[in-house]
């Protein structure tokens, strides 16, 4: 992105006139935007935007002083914050952003406090990236925009407080449910916003199938994929006879819930599932035909896909894989933003951390199964998988891609693997509650991207 940004502090200044349309701009940003301080100008926040007269003033360079009736009706709260700002000569209009909406459930305490379910401490972690670099950030649901109002929960002094937003320059959705999310209610939604030019970002969960059928069209990442087809009769015991496990999970799966392993124990077949609870059940059967009568019911119920089990490492004989989060940066490209290594509970064959697994830096695993030279190597390969497998899928999928989590294995001979791909990657992998994450920073930069070049 070649645009001029500059980091600026929007100061509240008390009016001594009813409705104060003027701000003051220090006289070196008035000579570095060469703006004609005769002419009224656009300061633009989010979908708002208000004709305003300048005044130059003896103040520090990276500061703005408007009235508090302006930040009013810019919707922002009445205090000081910090902001990325363009200056377009040609439109004659200052844009102050970025204003993310995040978009997901919300549901309430007794006393009516505002809880973001699963992202609600990742809400404040993203709340204090943009208050540090820049940005207005708040959160809402579907029933918070109506014809062109919106409402949302920004914090403020420790609080999440509701009140109207200006509509957001960017819409990030972390809406859970595939349910809600294939809704016409949301659908409806996604339309209103469209008709305000409002990008959204990951609008759509990906399921399994199409996740596959994106990656093998490249020829190049057959060797990383296992064979996947979509889980009938004949699929299910050709990739059985193929293979001495074989893994058959539901297209719009999460978690790793509701997934069976089907692996050859002497002359049976064991069937492992893992369960919305969090344990797994075993059956055994002398028969495929006995194994098909029982996976029939699961099969008429929802979509499955069947995979080739791979033989991956183990970590202190539990399940292990990889998570690279990707993000797209300032420039649109990829690039991986962090990693952990996810290791199963006892006697569970998915390693999600919803289901009692627990992470580790991938590094210090991979050390203690090789060594440091091959443990670095490894991991620099997986990102530069992972982000091979990010940009073919925002190529061709539908709408605005710009995070993506990446699930890798690594078999015993030290070959890499694409398990899954997630486009609501979970929010709890990483670094102390305390600290502001790679990958939270690198969401900010998309959305400024969007912010500044749509």
């Amino acid at each position: 992105m070649n645009l001029s940004l500059l980091p600026i502090t929007i100061v509240p200044a008390k009016s001594f006139q009813y409705m104060d349309h003027s701000i003051k701009i220090s006289h070196s940003l008035i000579h570095y935007w060469r703006i004609d301080e005769a002419k009224t100008f656009d300061v633009a926040v989010g979908n708002n935007r208000i004709s305003v007269m300048i005044e130059s003033a003896p103040i520090t360079k990276d500061e703005i002083i408007m009235s508090e009736d302006l930040f009013r009706e810019l919707m922002l709260p009445i205090q000081v914050t910090q902001f990325i700002a363009h200056y377009s000569k040609k439109e004659n209009t200052l844009t102050i952003g970025p204003v993310i909406g995040l978009l997901t459930e919300i549901s309430f305490s007794e006393e009516l406090e505002p809880h973001f379910r699963s992202i609600h401490s990742f809400c404040k972690e993203m709340h204090d990236v943009v208050s540090e670099i820049g940005g207005f950030f708040y959160v809402f649901s579907l029933t918070d925009y109506s014809d062109g109002i919106m409402n949302g929960y920004y914090l403020l002094d420790e609080s999440w407080h509701n009140s109207p937003v200006p509509l957001p320059n960017v819409i990030y959705n972390r809406i859970h449910s595939r349910r809600l999310e294939a809704s016409l209610f949301f659908q409806k939604f996604k339309k209103a916003v469209f008709s305000h030019n409002i990008p959204i970002f990951n609008d759509h969960f990906l399921t399994k199938n199409t996740v596959n059928d994106l990656l093998i069209s490249e020829e190049y990442l057959h060797p990383f994929l296992p064979e996947t087809l979509l889980a009938t009769e004949k699929s299910l015991e050709e990739l059985k006879m193929k293979y001495d496990s074989i893994f058959i999970k539901p297209i719009h799966g999460s978690q790793g819930r509701n997934i069976i392993k089907l692996s050859k124990i002497n002359n049976s077949l064991q069937a492992e599932l893992s369960t919305a609870k969090g344990r797994d059940h075993t059956y055994l059967f002398n028969t495929y035909s006995e194994f098909f009568k029982w996976i029939q019911p699961f099969l008429e119920k929802r979509t499955y896909i069947v995979q080739q089990g791979i033989p991956l490492i183990k970590y202190k004989n539990n399940q292990l894989d990889f998570r690279i989060l990707c993000h797209r940066n300032l420039q649109n490209s990829w690039k991986a933003t962090s990693a952990v290594a996810r290791i199963s509970a006892e006697e569970q064959f998915v390693s999600n951390i919803a289901r009692g697994g627990e992470i580790m830096k991938p590094v210090h695993v991979l050390t203690k199964l090789s060594d440091r030279k091959t443990a670095i190597q490894q991991l620099a390969l997986m990102k530069e998988l992972a982000v091979e497998a990010s940009s073919i899928i925002s190529h061709h999928s539908d709408g605005l891609m710009g995070e993506l989590g990446i699930d890798i294995g690594v078999d015993e001979s030290g070959k890499l693997w694409i398990i899954e791909v997630n486009a609501k990657p979970s929010k709890n992998l990483g670094e102390n509650e305390n600290k502001i994450r790679p990958s939270t920073k690198a969401l900010l930069e998309y959305c400024t991207l969007l912010t500044f070049s749509m």
